[in-house]
């Protein structure tokens, strides 16, 4: 093959050659946020109108508030068929935790209200509370501020059958009250520990300084007896007990095991400013926790034997006029 027929056919083979096919620039699509921010030249601008998440999280507050409400109403009524004299549903059988479920998922006053007009159904069906119920029932109605509630429901057991069977529910009952009510109120509350056979208020380290605080920010007359017949006793538990002292992490402050070691801390601090608001002698019997004293196993919560509050005290203070 000549130089010149090699050239021809190699010409003639390019010119017979299928075409590349070309490929197409992708579009890529912008967003009108996107664009915003291509304008204003940067990824973080100012400029820029990110979606607004409120819109989303108030409707999901709003979807769980709802079906709280739900799980509320179908377990008063799931409680309600079973329980009482004349059941609707013989069959099915209620739970001791359904009521703890019941506190739980109550939202308000008027729910809790609801629950307790269930009581005497519970008692009718044969069965009782325990302690643990209230326990419940006594720190939700702190928490939904309707601790009159309580102590109305606590003091009436003739109508409700629901007892104060319990040292940490009277504790919570007597924090929820002697802050924020007359002294009356606290007495009344004070005077179930008797009644339902529970160690006296005395005994007990936090019991005694929320009442003893109570009594001495009092102006009544029959106030500060009551406060000094506890003080001896308060004095006593001072003495014998180990020091605790009260935790700074908000995360230990937010466990409920932890709430008497502050309550008793409040009450310790509300004792010393009445003290020094309305003159009374000083507390230096405060400052003397277990100062002569070897160090011994805290028992803060451990009660004693010891004598009561005078029965006849507390009702002349529930009936004198405040």
């Amino acid at each position: 093959m000549t130089t010149g027929t090699f050239l021809a056919t190699l010409r003639w083979r390019v010119s017979t050659r299928v075409p590349q096919r070309t490929i197409p620039a992708r579009t890529i699509y912008l967003s009108p946020t996107c664009q915003q921010r291509k304008q204003d030249d940067g990824l973080l601008s100012m400029g820029a109108n990110p979606p607004k998440p409120a819109s989303a999280t108030g409707s999901s507050h709003s979807n769980g508030v709802k079906l709280r409400e739900r799980q509320f109403n179908d377990l008063v009524q799931f409680v309600t068929d079973r329980t009482g004299r004349k059941r609707v549903n013989i069959r099915g059988q209620v739970r001791q935790s359904a009521w703890l479920r019941l506190f739980q998922l109550a939202r308000k006053q008027e729910q809790l209200e609801l629950v307790s007009e269930m009581f005497p159904r519970w008692r009718d069906t044969g069965k009782s509370f325990r302690p643990v119920h209230a326990e419940m029932f006594a720190r939700r109605c702190e928490e939904l501020e309707c601790p009159l509630l309580a102590l109305k429901v606590f003091g009436d057991h003739t109508k409700y059958g629901f007892g104060l069977n319990s040292l940490p529910a009277g504790r919570q009952l007597l924090h929820s009250l002697y802050r924020k009510f007359p002294l009356e109120t606290t007495m009344t509350a004070a005077s179930l520990f008797g009644i339902y056979g529970l160690p006296a208020v005395g005994s007990d380290f936090a019991s005694c300084a929320m009442l003893y605080a109570a009594c001495v920010r009092s102006r009544d007359p029959h106030a500060q007896v009551v406060a000094n017949s506890l003080k001896g006793q308060l004095t006593k538990q001072i003495v014998q007990t180990e020091e605790v002292k009260e935790p700074k992490d908000r995360l230990l402050r937010a466990q409920h095991h932890m709430k008497p070691t502050l309550w008793l801390a409040q009450a310790i601090r509300q004792i010393k400013i009445a003290h020094r608001e309305q003159g009374l002698p000083s507390t230096s019997f405060l400052g003397v926790w277990n100062a002569d004293k070897q160090s011994r196993k805290p028992r803060l919560w451990q009660t004693t034997s010891q004598a009561p509050l005078s029965d006849g005290i507390a009702a002349e203070l529930v009936e004198s006029p405040s």
